[in-house]
């Protein structure tokens, strides 16, 4: 997506949930709160938000008959791949630690390199923490071109919408239905059908949003509203992990995801808050990948070495403070890995192979 193509209204609710996600995994491994609302539907709207966008980007191309599929994935790949394979090393002395050097851990390296562990049950052998989510949307890269397709005929996008929501919900149900509950039960939730609605409803809004069908929300109130959606997640928020997926919650959550990317996408934002929303747009996915590898580096690695006692023994305002910390830390790094690392290599990979 180029700058002039850019939603900002997107950008802003995109960093808005890989805060709202690091939220939740810094205060749970911590001991302080057990946000789960955040932590699902913070990577749910991610789903809405990549199909909403890949739409309102590619979606005249696809009508023009001017999309090349490799090209697209190649595009994708650059995308995801340069901070995912940098952590990848990262992790890796740890991983043959505890590992050791082994045949399947020399495999799930091969698979995340290729980005296509989606494929191999995404929850357990993304090498990453959040990885999954990678994973399964790189499926969702390989079906959008036939998705975008049923866009030629009317009515038939919904339909396929209406299909998949079936597919979703029987996933769900067939899953996380099951009487031994979501522990038992995550790795067979965590795949690609579980999540397909999301995608497919994101693409209806990114062909409405080029069609103009969204109108500009004065600023004030669009901003409410995100404040009140994510309230929503907050009061709503279960004490069991798991029952934010079915029942009411499932069901008002899966709609409130719908209604936030729709209000930002209404956001005509400009001057500072442009962007604040650059800004969150451009760190969003190195603060969702960074934020587990800083804090598990100075629990683990530099806390121990200072002589400082485990972040467990701490109060309860030394562990948000902590959390605060990893989670600026985090943010920093993703906006230098984006301008001096990340973006050289996607447009060198665009040279490389003359992409546009």
């Amino acid at each position: 997506m180029t700058p002039s193509e850019r939603v900002l209204g997107w950008d802003l609710l995109r960093g808005l949930c890989a805060v709202a996600v690091a939220c939740y995994h810094l205060l749970l491994w911590q001991d302080v709160a057990a946000l789960h609302s955040f932590g699902s539907y913070g990577v749910y709207m991610f789903f809405v938000l990549s199909g909403a966008s890949l739409a309102y980007t590619y979606g005249p191309r696809i009508a023009a008959h001017g999309f090349s599929l490799g090209d697209f994935l190649w595009v994708r790949y650059l995308r995801l791949a340069p901070l995912y394979l940098a952590l990848m090393a990262v992790v890796l002395p740890w991983k043959l630690l505890k590992e050791g050097a082994t045949a399947d851990l020399a495999l799930t390296y091969l698979l995340n390199a290729a980005l296509v562990f989606g494929f191999y049950n995404p929850s357990t052998h993304a090498v990453l923490v959040g990885g999954w989510s990678l994973g399964i949307e790189v499926i969702y890269y390989l079906l959008f071109p036939g998705l975008m397709l049923s866009f030629r005929w009317r009515g038939l996008a919904w339909a396929v919408f209406g299909v998949l929501l079936v597919v979703q919900a029987t996933w769900i149900v067939a899953t996380l239905g099951q009487a031994t509950g979501y522990a038992h039960n995550a790795q067979a939730y965590h795949q690609a059908p579980a999540f397909a609605a999301y995608f497919m409803g994101g693409c209806l809004m990114g062909v409405a949003k080029r069609q103009g069908v969204f109108k500009n929300l004065p600023l004030n109130r669009g901003l409410a509203g995100l404040v009140a959606g994510f309230a929503l997640l907050l009061v709503v928020n279960p004490v069991q992990q798991g029952d934010e997926l079915t029942g009411w919650r499932g069901v008002l959550l899966f709609g409130l995801c719908f209604a936030l990317v729709h209000l930002a996408g209404r956001l005509n934002l400009t001057g500072r808050m442009a962007s604040v929303a650059r800004t969150l747009g451009d760190a969003t996915y190195g603060v969702y990948l960074l934020h587990p590898v800083v804090f598990f580096s100075l629990t683990f690695v530099v806390l121990p070495r200072l002589g400082i006692a485990s972040p467990g023994s701490w109060t309860t305002p030394g562990r948000l403070l902590l959390a605060a910390m990893v989670l600026l830390t985090a943010f920093a790094l993703a906006l230098v890995s984006e301008k001096y690392f990340e973006k050289p290599l996607r447009a060198l990979g665009k040279r490389w192979l003359c992409v546009a």
